[in-house]
């Protein structure tokens, strides 16, 4: 049976769709560095297909360790994984139960919901508001917490708002989650671009949560899956124990030890992006029908004040081979509310003046 993934990112069925190329279409809807991989990335992924006919190290080792120092933590608190998705479709079975229940807070990735249900854990949800840009209400979340959760699913920055959560924040969440007996998921998948609020330092003091991270959107190879988690070392051994011996192949632990070791790639990454971001977000709030929520990663969310939907906007935009993130299909959210990534400036340029011809607005 084909599963039905509510995510962004699908450039090759929508080129299939459009009868185009994929390299045809401005992808919008994935928000994946502007700049691309390190430029060693490339030839350390060709060098490393001469090791293809051997297994790769299992629990990928020096991927951990040099993680580990790109963090200034020890590599056992550090789990490898094909993915961060990967981890998350295992996290339920760290609570060794057939049915949890796990509180999510919303709006927010859609794939912790389709991993709780296929553990048969029961999901609910805590729902944000636009009205006062996404903050997060700790009274709300003390009270739900009270009725009892074995885990709690965070995103920081939201996905898809942006909203950036200070490190307090994060810590009272923590210590409610603590508290209650409640496990704290906290996904920083977009937390590169605002690393000093990383709560690193802080959950794997204890066993009472973990985070997940990704080396798809900021280091730029979505195509080459690599994640991992960051957890005490109980924690972490528990983890992987669960994990396959082989679930990081040869190729993408040397793209990702290759993209580690550029530090300057990643710090020009976060100039442009920081740069771009507030370049877009100012151009398009000057259309009148637009409301911009203010992001820390490297996308935006926009809310659309006129008759248009953000189907129909995302139709009319193919028509200029332009793919932005429909996310009516967000828990909390409804047809009015879409997200584009942060490009370079010509790509964004392209962006701002096919919305403001559908909405029949001037862009500048």
């Amino acid at each position: 049976m084909n599963r039905t993934f509510g995510h962004g990112g699908k450039v090759f069925s929508t080129a299939r769709q459009l009868g185009v190329s994929p390299e045809s279409i401005l992808d919008f809807s994935a928000s994946i560095n502007p700049l691309g991989p390190a430029p060693g990335v490339r030839k350390a992924a060709a060098e490393a297909f001469n090791r293809v006919g051997h297994y790769p190290e299992v629990g990928s080792p020096a991927l951990c360790t040099a993680l580990a120092g790109y963090h200034s933590l020890p590599a056992e608190n550090i789990a490898v994984a094909n993915g961060s998705t990967e981890l998350i479709h295992l996290l339920p079975r760290l609570f060794r139960r057939a049915a949890g229940r796990a509180l999510l807070i919303a709006p927010t990735f859609s794939e912790y919901a389709n991993a709780l249900q296929l553990a048969g854990w029961k999901c609910d949800y805590l729902t944000l508001s636009h009205e006062n840009g996404f903050a997060l209400d700790c009274d709300r979340v003390a009270v739900e917490l009270a009725q009892g959760y074995d885990l709690l699913f965070f995103c920081n920055p939201g996905n898809p708002t942006g909203k950036l959560y200070s490190l307090a924040e994060v810590g009272t969440l923590y210590r409610l989650c603590k508290g209650n007996g409640c496990f704290l998921v906290l996904d920083e998948a977009f937390i590169d671009f605002a690393e000093e609020s990383s709560a690193k330092y802080l959950l794997p003091a204890s066993d009472s949560g973990l985070i997940l991270r990704s080396m798809t959107k900021y280091f730029g190879f979505p195509g080459i899956r690599v994640g991992y988690s960051i957890a005490s070392a109980d924690v972490t051994s528990r983890l992987q124990q669960f994990l396959p011996p082989w679930n990081v192949g040869v190729i993408p632990q040397a793209a990702a030890l290759a993209a580690l070791a550029d530090r300057e790639h990643c710090r020009k990454t976060v100039e442009l992006v920081n740069n771009e971001r507030r370049n877009l977000t100012n151009s398009l709030a000057a259309i009148k029908s637009l409301n911009v929520f203010k992001s820390a990663a490297n996308y935006l969310l926009i809310r659309l004040d006129s008759g248009l939907t953000a189907a129909e906007l995302q139709e009319n935009l193919l028509k200029e081979r332009i793919l932005i993130r429909d996310c009516s299909d967000f828990e909390g959210l409804d047809h009015r509310f879409f997200r584009v990534a942060v490009k370079k400036r010509a790509h964004n340029k392209k962006l701002l003046q096919a919305i403001a011809g559908v909405l029949k607005e001037s862009a500048y």
